[in-house]
């Protein structure tokens, strides 16, 4: 019924914003017309670990019941022969993502203890270092602790403008007074009984009142490191808080602003610029990255670029004139990380109908399985031959296409 076919192009809606797998050494065309239009650029790339890394993803529906089973699945390589190979390549993401900023805009780059310091001599050449603006240290706690030093806790994630008309509004991010603040200063009561903390300093008070908002500073450690059981990760490594990013664009964007991430990995800059109601473009190299990617954002207004999966594996699907549905049945597919005991429906992690035309996969309903929704939607109302195509997503991250 269905034939499996290589498309490079699904579009929801308009097609507005763009996720694309993707080498930024060779930038795609799609990116290069951005050139002068992103109002923010956050890159958040390989710290130069040395290690490989893995995803974890749920498998079927118990898998996104109960978080089991999920297998590991290989995610991305952060090797590179030396410190050369990976300073050419940060360059190239510092130079790139200048060219696409509008003169309003700022860059944001985020590494770890390993690679900042020269990171931030390279960032003052491409940028100038008249335009820096912060090192901002965003502390955790997480992990195991060193007793050979002080145990590395903290990224360091720098903060650039394009120009002298940069934007930044740092009353968008108010935080939480904490107490430990002004335990040295004085408490009042106001005659509106207000309370507050007090100071006097070359014989004039200053007052701090507990409800007016405080804004933060560079450091932040109220933020904390994404937790094993948290229901906002993905099971992609390296997955930062949606919180994080946040705090980070609130205050450089506005509404209808493009943000663009150049290695955007689980999506995490994608789906806070879509809460915010900006446009976004994001790039990364691994094509499971875009499939994770596109599982946390909305199928309304989406390009998505990148190649199906070549390995064949059936689509299970019929009709059923009588009661006027469309059926899906699953993937029949081995693959060695499955469970042993796989079904064809848990093979199955997301589907979409649509139409292709001119090698272009154009969508018009989206099921997606999900931590609150881990039942898959099997069928739907449809008149006999009206669904042409269909888009799979298969448990491990490959997406396909088939046709009539």
């Amino acid at each position: 019924m269905f034939e499996q076919i290589g498309i490079e192009k699904e579009v929801f809606g308009s097609g507005e914003n763009l996720l694309q797998c993707g080498n930024v050494m060779s930038l795609p065309q799609t990116f290069r017309a951005l050139a002068g239009k992103a109002q923010c650029v956050y890159l958040d790339p390989p710290f130069m670990t040395g290690e490989r890394f893995m995803r974890r993803r749920p498998y079927g529906e118990a898998g996104w019941r109960t978080g089991s089973p999920a297998p590991r699945y290989p995610a991305y390589e952060d090797r590179y022969t030396g410190e050369k190979e990976y300073l050419r390549l940060l360059r190239r993401l510092a130079g790139v993502s200048r060219d696409l900023l509008l003169d309003t805009g700022v860059f944001y780059l985020h590494l770890d203890w390993r690679m900042a310091a020269p990171a931030r001599l390279l960032c003052d050449v491409v940028f100038g270092k008249t335009r820096f603006l912060n090192e901002i240290i965003w502390g955790y706690e997480s992990g195991g602790r060193s007793r050979r030093h002080f145990s590395r806790k903290h990224d360091v994630i720098l903060l650039y403008a394009k120009g002298n008309k940069y934007r930044f509004d740092l009353t968008r991010v108010p935080v939480n007074r904490e107490e430990g603040r002004r335990n040295h200063m004085a408490r009042g009561r106001d005659e509106q009984g207000r309370m507050f903390s007090r100071i006097v300093s070359n014989g004039k008070e200053y007052r701090y009142y507990d409800d007016e908002p405080v804004y933060p500073g560079d450091v932040w450690t109220d933020i904390s490191h994404l937790q094993q059981r948290d229901p906002e990760r993905t099971g992609y490594a390296t997955q930062k808080p949606l919180k994080l990013l946040e705090r980070l664009l609130l205050p450089v964007t506005d509404p209808g602003d493009l943000v663009v991430d150049l290695c955007c990995g689980s999506g995490t800059t994608l789906a806070a610029a879509e809460k915010m109601g900006c446009r976004y473009a994001g790039l990364d190299v691994n094509p499971e990255a875009v499939a994770v990617a596109l599982s946390r954002l909305k199928p309304e207004n989406l390009t998505v670029i990148c190649p199906c999966g070549r390995k064949k594996a059936k689509l299970l699907a019929e009709e059923d004139p009588s009661e006027g549905r469309f059926r899906i049945g699953g993937l029949q597919e081995k693959h060695p990380l499955f469970p042993a005991k796989a079904t064809p429906m848990d093979n199955l992690e997301a589907w979409d109908t649509g139409r292709v035309e001119n090698g272009v996969f154009y969508a018009d309903q989206s099921f997606r399985r999900s931590f609150r929704y881990p039942e898959l939607t099997a069928s739907i109302r449809a008149e006999a031959g009206s669904v042409r195509a269909v888009m799979t997503t298969d448990a491990a991250g490959i997406r396909r296409a088939y046709c009539r």
